[in-house]
């Protein structure tokens, strides 16, 4: 499990930097498909902003873009962190973790309503 989660955070780690160097050399960003022939927000829009403004440390112009999103990184990370380490024992059961995810798709689709109704 743990060299798993090693492996994923750094395929995601890769393809940030590949992304953010992109977007700094061309200018040029992954549009909102939903938002595009919509006209509604979908619950990740502004996380490219997020993470552009993460990069450079800027953190509270990182949380008006998608304070959502900006908070589950930081839980997610936090839940990875404790699966490496072990501790505590219930970090690692599937029902523990699915429950989780469960939540956040729960917490993403009322958010993904609200920022449109709001």
């Amino acid at each position: 499990m743990t060299k798993k989660i090693g492996k994923i955070y750094a395929i995601t780690l890769s393809i940030g930097l590949v992304y953010f160097l992109w977007v700094k050399l061309t200018g040029l960003a992954i549009p909102c498909v939903q938002y595009a022939t919509t006209g509604f927000l979908c619950p990740g829009c502004g996380i490219s902003r997020m993470f552009l403004s993460m990069a450079k440390l800027d953190f509270v112009q990182a949380f008006s873009y998608n304070p959502v999103v900006f908070c589950l990184f930081f839980y997610w990370n936090f839940l990875a962190l404790l699966c490496l380490w072990g501790k505590p024992g219930f970090i690692r059961q599937k029902s523990f973790l699915y429950g989780n995810l469960y939540a956040t798709i729960g917490i993403l689709v009322v958010y993904g309503v609200l920022r449109n109704i709001l």
